[in-house]
């Protein structure tokens, strides 16, 4: 118990010390912090230091199916406190790169599916079909896109592969046109957004007719995975719409 109080005041000193010397918001000790007081392990903490300051490329193992609802896009592998995830999101939705988002600490699967393409914990990490990138490089996203987008033969979307059985997770139909990102609407009002993918989860609102929610990527038992005014939840996909 002494041993571990006193890595955590070396840590939250070297943290400090740390966040002096860099320049405004470069990294987000706080948040680092609070991870590993709200009981992180350490390897996840220090992986996710190592992938703020270091960018690195690898290589998704022979044999390891991509997940279906990604397929032809790529996959970003964020929390929601990591700054450069954040940014990563931003230049690939500026670029008009299709991306589908998985929060490694909101869903438990995200993080195995994570593990399984070669993840080793810290975010982003970006897959681009065969290919990963960990940390955040605007000219590595570029470099990456580009090889991936020409093994696409063009079409921008690959043929679907097998259920790769991780999450249950599926492509939302080619014929919705949906992208991350879209702006979704309901159809009616007086429609409930879940905390969790089941309609037997806790409600985190109800969306007024015509209120909008940002569509994230993901479906699954026929719900939408959206962002709302009050964080991420889940929709009746039946009931919303693309806005506009």
């Amino acid at each position: 118990m002494i041993k571990k109080t006193s890595s955590l005041t070396i840590l939250t000193v070297s943290l400090m010390s740390g966040a002096a010397m860099q320049p405004a918001g470069a990294q987000d000790y706080g948040n680092m912090l609070k991870g590993l007081m709200q009981g992180r392990s350490g390897d996840v903490l220090f992986d996710t230091i190592r992938s703020i300051t270091e960018v690195s490329s690898g290589q998704i193992a022979s044999g390891t199916q991509v997940p279906q609802d990604a397929q032809g896009k790529v996959i970003l592998y964020r929390t929601s406190w990591c700054g450069y995830c954040k940014k990563a999101a931003s230049y690939m939705q500026q670029k008009n790169i299709p991306f589908v988002e998985r929060d490694i600490e909101a869903n438990k699967s995200y993080q195995a599916e994570m593990k399984q393409l070669g993840g080793k914990g810290g975010v982003p990490f970006i897959v681009f079909g065969s290919k990963t990138l960990n940390g955040f490089s605007e000219s590595a996203i570029d470099q990456n896109y580009a090889a991936f987008k020409s093994t696409q033969g063009g079409s921008g979307s690959a043929s679907p592969a097998p259920d790769a059985g991780m999450g249950g997770y599926r492509s939302v139909p080619a014929e919705s046109r949906l992208q991350s990102g879209d702006a979704l609407v309901g159809k009616i009002g007086g429609i409930d957004v879940y905390r969790q993918s089941s309609k037997g989860s806790p409600k985190l609102l109800t969306l007024g007719r015509g209120e909008e929610v940002i569509y994230m990527g993901d479906e699954h038992d026929g719900l939408y995975r959206v962002t709302t005014s009050r964080g991420e939840g889940w929709v009746d996909k039946l009931l919303v719409k693309k806005s506009g």
